[in-house]
């Protein structure tokens, strides 16, 4: 499979039970549908993504591009969490292509939100009980 942005040879590589393709020359990563997440889940998962963040920056500007896998052309994506964060997809197979470093950005933003939903979560669960204190019918006074 040959780099759909600098025709670079894309290799395999494997972290615990996912296998993704990186090219050696640009660093950038193509992944099949779900790949990217599973290795933002795993724990080290981005360790794979080991490219230059400033050659990916420079990759991100070449948006022209056709799927490695199937040759369709692939359309431009922003992370519904940081629209700055943009990448390849094929709307054909469903797979998309990383630029260096975005897998990596990817799991910051991850993380962000998870750390986001849990402040939240135990903010909305700390105002629950803050509520029901204060409500919760006081006792009569005996006669």
């Amino acid at each position: 499979m040959k780099c759909p942005k600098c025709n670079g040879s894309m290799g395999s590589t494997k972290y615990t039970d996912t296998t993704v393709d990186r090219c050696a020359d640009c660093g950038g990563i193509w992944c099949d549908v779900f790949e990217a997440e599973d290795l933002i889940e795993a724990k080290g998962g981005t360790s794979v993504d080991t490219g230059s963040k400033i050659k990916g920056i420079r990759m991100n500007k070449i948006h022209d591009i056709k799927c490695p896998k199937c040759g369709k052309p692939m359309q431009t994506a922003s992370d519904r969490e940081d629209p700055l964060l943009k990448f390849e997809v094929c709307t054909a197979c469903n797979g998309y292509f990383l630029d260096a470093g975005e897998l990596r950005d990817m799991a910051h933003v991850t993380s962000a939100e998870k750390a986001t939903e849990n402040i939240f979560f135990k903010a909305k669960q700390f105002l629950i009980a803050f509520i029901s204190m204060h409500t919760a019918e006081t006792p009569q006074k005996k006669k």
